[in-house]
């Protein structure tokens, strides 16, 4: 089984181009030798990601990208990474507003930070959070 990844966009309110995304999270994947994935990406509205992150992670408020690593571990040679990554399009757009971006670059920003998270990085501390920070300036600049 190759890389595949799904994507849908499940927030009505927000008509968002989703070309690139499918891309940068396989460029991701790749990158850290990731051999087998299935991977989904939904983009959702700030009520559902709020929901999601109170019930999974214990945190009662809406966030811009939650990931979940559904097989319980790392892929390998053997074995193949499952997970779903779940984007905020309402947050997207508004930080895309607040920061001067575009939205598609805060999406693929996300779609980013998400797929790092699935390969094994996370962003609790100071010097963890600026590791990643330099690897998804590196995805964006590549995408």
């Amino acid at each position: 089984m190759p890389l595949r990844v799904k994507v849908a966009n499940l927030n009505r309110k927000r008509g968002i181009g989703l070309s690139g995304v499918k891309k940068a999270a396989i460029l991701v994947l790749k990158s850290f030798g990731i051999p087998r994935a299935e991977i989904g990406i939904t983009f959702v509205t700030d009520r559902k990601i709020k929901a999601l992150n109170k019930k999974y992670l214990k945190r009662d408020c809406p966030t811009d990208v939650i990931s979940f690593l559904l097989d319980g571990g790392r892929a390998s040679k053997n074995k193949t990474l499952i997970g779903d990554i779940y984007i905020s399009s309402d947050r997207a757009f508004g930080n895309a507003l607040r920061f001067g971006l575009s939205l598609r670059k805060e999406l693929l920003l996300y779609t980013i930070h998400g797929a790092l998270h699935l390969v094994g990085f996370d962003d609790k501390g100071r010097r963890a959070r600026a590791r990643m920070q330099r690897l998804e300036k590196k995805f964006l600049e590549s995408v």
